[in-house]
Formats: C-alpha cells, sequence, structure tokens
C-alpha cells in the first residue's frame, strides 16, 4: 500500500481527480432509487484490521459509532466479518495477556517483534493515506472553492470540515499516536496507557 499510495500521490492528478473522479463517490439517484459510489470506508477490510491488530476497539464510542455508520455501506458479508471480528480478542490483548510470563522467550520475541512491525507499517500507511493524499486531493482543492460550493461536497454527509477531523482521529488511532485533540473515552497505545 505504501508503494501504490505513492504512485498515487506522484501521478494522479489533483483536478481531475477532485472534480472528475471524487463526485462519483457521492449518492445520486435514478428514479426513486438512490445509489452511491464506492470508497474505500465502504469495504470493512481496514476496520477488520484496526480490530484485530488492536489500535481500535469496537467499545471505544467514538469507534464504536463510525462502525454503526459505515454498517449502512458494507455489503452482507463485510457486515457479517466485521462483527465476527468484534467477538474476537485482539492480537494486542493477546500478546499482553502473557508478557508478564512469557516476554523473555523466544517465540514470544519474534512474535511480538513480527506485531509490531506489522501495526508499524500499518500505522505508517495511515499516516500517509491521510497526510499525502486526503490532504492532496481532497483539502487543498477544496480550500480553493467558493463557500456556496461546499455544502454536500462530501460523499458521507457530514460537512468536509467534520470529515477531515474525523479521518485525522482514524489516522491518529491507526498510528497509536496522541490524537491533537483526542475525542473522550478513546485510548490508544500512547494516548491514555490504558493499553
Amino acid at each position: 500500500m505504501l508503494r501504490f499510495n505513492q504512485r498515487l500521490f506522484a501521478r494522479l492528478d489533483v483536478e481531475r481527480f477532485f472534480y472528475c473522479v471524487r463526485p462519483y463517490y457521492k449518492p445520486y439517484r435514478v428514479g426513486r432509487q438512490e445509489y452511491r459510489g464506492a470508497n474505500a470506508g465502504d469495504f470493512s477490510g481496514i476496520n477488520e484490521l484496526d480490530l484485530l491488530l488492536g489500535l481500535c476497539r469496537a467499545s471505544d464510542p467514538y469507534y464504536a459509532q463510525l462502525l454503526v455508520e459505515q454498517d449502512a455501506v458494507h455489503a452482507a458479508e463485510d457486515q457479517a466479518r466485521l462483527r465476527a471480528c468484534m467477538t474476537y480478542r485482539s492480537l494486542m490483548d493477546e500478546f499482553l495477556a502473557v508478557i508478564d510470563s512469557s516476554s523473555g522467550e523466544d517465540w514470544f520475541q519474534a512474535n511480538a517483534s513480527a506485531f509490531l512491525e506489522v501495526c508499524g507499517l500499518f500505522g505508517q500507511t495511515a499516516v500517509q493515506h491521510h497526510d499525502l493524499l486526503v490532504k492532496r486531493f481532497i483539502e487543498a482543492p477544496a480550500a480553493r472553492l467558493e463557500p456556496a460550493h461546499l455544502a454536500g461536497l462530501t460523499a458521507s454527509g457530514p460537512p468536509l470540515p467534520v470529515l477531515l477531523r474525523s479521518l485525522e482521529t482514524l489516522r491518529d488511532l491507526r498510528s497509536a499516536r496522541r490524537a491533537r485533540i483526542s475525542p473522550p473515552g478513546i485510548a490508544t497505545c500512547s494516548g491514555s496507557g490504558t493499553r
């Protein structure tokens, strides 16, 4: 993903994406039916990774609300997989459960090292996606619009500043860094010391 994101950043035309591709994510009507173009948030895979790694928790009020909002656009099989992930113990919790008794053992060291490497790459991808792609292809062109054209800009409904704050929070959760303004009740690895 890091390589693909970098390629998008280098080759994708900002104006063409903003004015020609981005509108396909927005809902549109055909007769009485409303359709919505798919975007990455419509697939549960990233949320499954959030939960299985333990970087986000379905019990966090903020993240739980995000899952509820996304559920409406997930395919039925994605909904089932995501609900199953909510019942699993995360890899982070599995490591924390045995850290006192096993941290000095070779198997623990090797697997914990691999786990932390995966978490680091996952977080790096989240940061790269937000800081390179969202800022360049959504936030920057939107800043050049007249205020009258900002209404209804996003596909997911909330005004752009609200959506951007939400995406920043997800970036911070996925990269296990303290959010600049942490929503209440959210614990990250570096945030509150509760994990």
